[in-house]
């Protein structure tokens, strides 16, 4: 299997920590390329030109990134980190919350790239907002377990991690010491540690 990421990408990382935990490296090839450059060898397998994209032995293409970790996991013969739970309708809930935290800042950092006189402020501070409300609900109701680093774990990791690397004016610790004790923990995880933008 090849799996094209972007170092930097939020997205990316989350399929990236995914291989490594399921313990999938010795099956899955990661190249590193730049999907704003259009290159010949993403759009022919993924025309979109987007990370990620896995790209799988039988020559289909699996593309978003929740999609991608799912597939891992089907080739995989450790199924703890993302089966652990009672509820599987609570684990999805978890995950889609994280990913829907991602998508705000990503949506952020996207739209202040754009030449100054053509951001739409608005939107910027409306992104800024979910993302605070989503990390102050985060914080008030999530069971945050050390044991479990299940895929809502990983999106939230994930998340956490693009804030401090594109975001940090927010200062997502700020009042939220649960998050803060939690992600210092899992940041240390090997995955993690492989997996750090720069």
């Amino acid at each position: 299997m090849r799996l094209f990421f972007n170092q930097t990408s939020p997205y990316a990382r989350k399929t990236r920590i995914a291989v490594r935990e399921f313990g999938l490296e010795q099956q899955v090839t990661c190249i590193a390329i730049d999907p704003w450059a259009e290159p010949d060898e993403l759009t022919t397998v993924n025309p979109l030109s987007k990370v990620p994209a896995l790209q799988l032995p039988e020559g289909s293409v699996v593309t978003e990134s929740d999609a991608i970790v799912a597939a891992l996991l089907g080739r995989s013969a450790n199924t703890s980190i993302v089966e652990d739970e009672a509820s599987p309708n609570a684990r999805r809930s978890r995950a889609a919350l994280c990913q829907g935290l991602i998508d705000a800042s990503f949506g952020s950092v996207i739209e202040r790239r754009r030449p100054v006189q053509s951001q739409w402020a608005d939107w910027v501070a409306r992104q800024e907002r979910a993302v605070s409300r989503t990390l102050s609900t985060v914080e008030a109701t999530f069971d945050l377990p050390m044991e479990r680093f299940d895929a809502g774990d990983i999106s939230l990791a994930c998340a956490l991690g693009y804030l401090d690397f594109r975001l940090p004016h927010l200062s997502w610790r700020s009042a939220r010491p649960r998050l803060e004790t939690w992600f210092a923990k899992v940041d240390q995880r090997p995955s993690m540690i492989a997996t750090r933008p720069c």
